[in-house]
């Protein structure tokens, strides 16, 4: 069953466009990732999708109740000088929920929070915010739960067990979507839509993501990047990402032996070796493809 379709979503303000032509169907039990750099329009598309934001174009189905849906934005939006149970106490008596206690209980005890129902909620760690904000969220029983960012500014740590959380919610037949500007994170998701400057460039699967790249990938390492970032550049390559020590290549498709050894052969390389297209790779890919700016 789908629970939420746009066609043709738009949103601008004023001579500024936050979103521009978005198609997109979310269907029960779907864990689905909008992927995309600062500015790419993930946040308006949440809130219009939240019902928060009203679209300046297109359509926007959604086939739920208020309670069906629930957001998380990626800012701690309840109150700082309510405690834990407070917080919660008042979103659940903004719906009504007849067994609130129990719920309240429940979902505290999932998340590790119950020792700490009455601390203030602004005294919080991040991590603990983001899993008070998702027991918020989850109050209602939605089917399909949006969270917009959910770890940026999460330590590692609690940034792991806010996504083991996540699939847990997942695995008990809530639909998420979710967005981030991490790749490894979107990895987690069923399907992707990657995003730029409010479009959508490519959609589907990791695995169909990476058949649809041409061309060949190879990882160098090289303490001299930067010498060897030019020597490379010289070769006419399709995309180049460089990190630290290691920079990621993509050539058209050709055959490969002779274009490792003319990468070996650079001066700086340490090691060379062809390699599997990741999301990075597809998402710079996109982005050339798309006219937008790498």
């Amino acid at each position: 069953m789908m629970l939420l379709e746009a066609r043709a979503l738009s949103c601008h303000f004023g001579p500024k466009v936050a979103v521009q032509g978005l198609d997109i169907a979310l269907a029960e039990g779907e864990l689905v990732g909008l992927i995309g750099p600062d500015g790419a329009g993930k946040t308006t598309t949440f809130r219009m999708f939240a019902g928060l934001q009203r679209p300046t174009g297109g359509e926007l189905h959604r086939h739920l109740g208020r309670e069906g849906i629930s957001y998380v934005p990626q800012t701690f939006s309840l109150a700082p000088d309510l405690t834990v149970e407070e917080n919660l106490r008042f979103q659940g008596g903004l719906y009504g929920l007849p067994d609130l206690d129990s719920r309240m209980t429940s979902l505290l005890e999932s998340v590790d929070l119950a020792a700490f129902r009455t601390r203030l909620s602004g005294a919080l760690s991040g991590g603990m915010k983001q899993k008070l904000a998702l027991c918020a969220a989850l109050l209602t029983r939605p089917r399909l739960l949006l969270l917009d960012e959910p770890t940026t500014g999460v330590d590692p740590v609690s940034r792991r067990e806010f996504w083991e959380l996540i699939h847990a919610v997942h695995d008990q037949g809530v639909a998420v979507l979710f967005s981030t500007p991490y790749m490894d994170e979107a990895e987690y998701a069923h399907r992707m839509l990657l995003m730029n400057e409010g479009r959508v460039l490519e959609e589907g699967d990791l695995a169909a993501l990476r058949r649809n790249l041409p061309g060949l990938v190879f990882r160098l390492v090289s303490p001299n990047r930067r010498e060897v970032q030019k020597a490379l550049a010289a070769l006419a390559p399709l995309d180049l990402f460089a990190e630290g020590e290691i920079l990621r290549v993509r050539f058209p498709d050709q055959e490969p032996a002779p274009l490792l050894a003319r990468l070996a052969a650079l001066p700086g390389v340490e090691q060379v070796r062809l390699a599997e297209a990741n999301l990075e790779d597809v998402f710079l890919h996109a982005l050339t493809a798309g006219g937008g700016h790498a």
